[in-house]
């Protein structure tokens, strides 16, 4: 099944609902993306040598990463969305975050977290976690302990 595929029939505002981006905005980067590649294969043939994983399209991987910025969801969630294990899914998202740097010419990994960027945007919401308000010492001990 092609994923990106069915994506982008979608309406516009379902696109930039799931991924943080317009589809316009979205190919750009795409583009970006696929001529980085081509460089880097120009320039180190022989890299890319040996057995081929599951193979994702290079949408589907860029989506992988945009959603998961946008929504912070497991790796374990993203793996089953996409269709792959969960090393599988932070391996290429942290691939293809170090491509969005590149390509956008940020400053590093952390300059995408600041405020103040016009090369990225995407639509991002801070879900605040739950904590126990009183009594919080029967939950937490502050130790480290081994157990799982």
């Amino acid at each position: 099944m092609k994923r990106f595929e069915t994506l982008k029939n979608r309406p516009p505002r379902k696109f930039v609902r799931t991924v943080g981006i317009p589809l316009d905005q979205f190919l750009i980067v795409r583009d970006k993306i696929l001529t980085g590649i081509h460089a880097e294969q120009e320039a180190h043939p022989m890299k890319k040598r040996g057995r081929k994983a599951v193979t994702l399209t290079v949408e589907d991987k860029l989506r992988l990463t945009l959603t998961y910025l946008r929504h912070y969801p497991t790796f374990e969630q993203l793996g089953d969305q996409f269709g792959i294990c969960e090393s599988y899914a932070h391996k290429i998202y942290q691939q293809y975050l170090d491509r969005l740097v590149k390509v956008c010419h940020v400053p590093g990994k952390q300059a995408l977290m600041e405020r103040g960027i016009g090369a990225i945007l995407v639509d991002v919401t801070e879900q605040p976690i739950e904590r126990p308000t009183r009594q919080q010492g029967a939950w937490y001990s502050g130790k480290k302990n081994g157990i799982p």
